[in-house]
């Protein structure tokens, strides 16, 4: 089984290790990152060119699954890829990170109110 793994986040670079050498994977980073942490095993690096070019490269590289552990903000990326694999009948898994909780943390609406709020707390360098 040859898997396309859309990833540059720590789940992807979890699963990576986990599943490298046992299945042919293959990470894909967008490239956003000069210097990014790279997963265990072959990594391609940059875009598809959109729905057709991902649903192109899933084909002339014979990909047999796609997993998406792309980041939560990665939206577009998630969307080309269920459109490329639905329309090659490739079989794709999305990863899902829990919605962020805030716990404690105090927020504001703008850099103005962030320094507003500092300030009244006596935090100074």
């Amino acid at each position: 089984m040859r898997v396309l793994l859309l990833g540059g986040t720590g789940e992807a670079r979890e699963l990576a290790a986990r599943l490298h050498p046992r299945v042919d994977i293959i990470s894909s980073l967008a490239g956003r990152v000069p210097d990014p942490a790279l997963p265990a095993g072959p990594v391609r690096v940059g875009g598809f060119g959109g729905v057709d070019g991902l649903r192109v490269w899933l084909r002339d590289n014979a990909i047999d699954a796609v997993v998406d552990a792309t980041h939560p903000f990665a939206a577009a990326m998630t969307e080309h890829a269920a459109r490329a694999c639905a329309a090659s009948g490739t079989p794709l898994l999305v990863l899902h990170r829990p919605p962020w909780d805030p716990g404690g943390a105090t927020q504001v609406n703008s850099d103005a109110d962030a320094a507003e709020h500092i300030a009244a707390k006596g935090y100074s360098r």
